[in-house]
């Protein structure tokens, strides 16, 4: 004569008395974890964790004793079939399954949930830790997400936080450095006061990957010619790069703040008979087009030559209203 396992047996008590079924189809069993690489005392250790935190944030959990005859180790379930058959053996609402493995100094948590019935988890998610001494963090942060029935592993709290997320995080390296420009500015449709050119320097900041740049300018950019000038609060430009050898070429947008004082002097005429000048300041946006190319870019120092369409973003109608805009060309150096 065969004995029922014991889960079984209760189970089969929850579905015969309507007062135990509903307190067993609201409770989350938590299966033990299958180990890759792991010792089980540590998987047992972060199994009750996280069991525990789940309690804490008021999900009920079925009695470990229950689930006492389950495989464990490396036999441990971690799929959905064998976990939705233990939630539906046991009684329970949702169970809660995955694996802890190691690869190399790493310890990966990954873990599931899945309602009775159902053969789709309707929680995935998968933690690391770098230490054995991060698995409670890690832990606290997975019951953090099942409890709230969403992906949880970027979002950590001050008490989830893991030690790997203290150290600065490893990016692609991008080439960055200053340089100098210089060059002049030639107003259009008689803009900038009707000034023919104007001089301008800048000091830039680039930061360069392998097919596109940023540059921007803080504060360090003037443009100007007698009484007119052109001052940067802030620029920021975007490029293309096209090429990847010592000579390439580029496209880009750009947008800035600047701070902007046109002065337009009038000859002596009838209105005027000892001639004037008027002027007129703003500080607003600036937009910018342009296209240029790097040489030596494989080395060290970088020569960069820029064209650009320059437009402020103002009428200054006391100076005549013919705005301040027109084309930059400006070369230099970059580190």
């Amino acid at each position: 004569m065969h004995r029922l396992p014991t889960f079984s047996i209760l189970a089969l008590a929850c579905i015969a008395m309507p007062a135990l079924a509903s307190e067993c189809a609201a409770q989350t069993l938590v299966l033990p974890l299958r180990t890759i690489g792991v010792n089980d005392t540590t998987a047992s250790v972060v199994g009750d964790l996280l069991g525990g935190e789940l309690e804490s944030r008021g999900v009920a959990i079925l009695a470990a004793s229950r689930a006492a005859d389950l495989p464990r180790a490396e036999a441990a379930c971690d799929d959905a079939a064998c976990a939705a058959a233990a939630a539906t053996s046991l009684g329970a609402s949702q169970v809660v399954y995955g694996s802890l493995s190691r690869l190399g100094d790493k310890i990966i948590l990954r873990i599931r949930a899945l309602r009775a019935g159902e053969t789709t988890p309707f929680y995935m998610d998968q933690l690391t830790a770098t230490s054995v001494e991060d698995l409670d963090a890690v832990a606290r942060r997975a019951a953090d997400g099942l409890a709230a029935g969403r992906s949880n592993a970027d979002r950590a709290t001050i008490e989830t936080v893991t030690s790997a997320e203290t150290f600065e995080p490893r990016r692609r390296a991008n080439r960055r450095g200053v340089g100098l420009r210089a060059g002049f500015l030639f107003p259009a449709n008689d803009s900038y006061g009707g000034n023919d050119r104007l001089t301008s320097m800048r000091l830039a900041f680039k930061y360069e990957s392998r097919d596109y740049f940023i540059e921007t300018t803080p504060f360090l950019g003037l443009t100007w010619s007698g009484g007119t000038a052109d001052w940067t609060i802030l620029d920021l430009f975007g490029g293309r790069i096209f090429g990847t050898g010592d000579v390439a070429g580029y496209a880009g947008v750009g947008l800035g703040v600047h701070s902007v004082r046109v002065e337009r002097e009038y000859a002596r005429s009838a209105m005027f008979p000892f001639g004037t000048s008027v002027e007129q300041s703003e500080t607003t946006l600036t937009t910018d087009l342009g296209v240029g190319f790097i040489a030596l870019r494989t080395y060290d120092l970088s020569i960069i030559v820029d064209l650009r369409y320059h437009a402020v973003l103002a009428d200054f109608d006391r100076a005549g209203g013919k705005g301040a805009h027109g084309f930059a060309l400006t070369f230099g150096t970059s580190r």
